[in-house]
């Protein structure tokens, strides 16, 4: 009896470790990304530096007068995360979760939804920033 509660023990045990060195089966390797470049979340600091360098920057949504009243300075969020668009009022600004229906996203795409034209204009991010801000808003757009 003794010997049989021990081999069913050493049996749980050895199965316990086997299920918990499994992993979930996720993809995502040490830097966030799929390892295909689509990140899988990413944080407000990180759009934060995007928007720093590429619109606050240049001083167009920035200061006193922003474009189209939108400034991505400081804490920013609050200002664009389930706000309307100006120009599209069918989109939001940031969805949080849906970064395919959130026209920030699309107009630094370049989509063709956009009204006017891509963002920046004459200098559109490189794809790393574009898949930084999709990966925040994909995540939930979290503060």
């Amino acid at each position: 009896m003794l010997l049989r509660l021990m081999r069913l023990s050493l049996l749980l045990t050895a199965a316990l470790l086997w299920a918990s060195c499994g992993g979930d089966d996720s993809t995502v390797g040490p830097d966030g990304s799929d390892g295909e470049g689509a990140l899988t979340e990413a944080t407000l600091a990180q759009v934060s530096e995007v928007f720093a360098v590429s619109c606050v920057t240049s001083g167009c949504h920035s200061g006193g007068d922003p474009a189209v009243g939108l400034s991505l300075e400081g804490d920013f969020a609050g200002r664009i995360v389930g706000v309307a668009s100006e120009q599209r009022p069918d989109f939001k600004l940031v969805d949080p979760g849906n970064p395919n229906k959130s026209y920030l996203l699309i107009k630094v795409r370049g989509d063709d939804e956009i009204i006017s034209q891509q963002m920046p204009p004459g200098n559109p991010l490189p794809a790393e920033q574009v898949e930084i801000i999709r990966a925040w808003i994909a995540s939930g757009a979290k503060e």
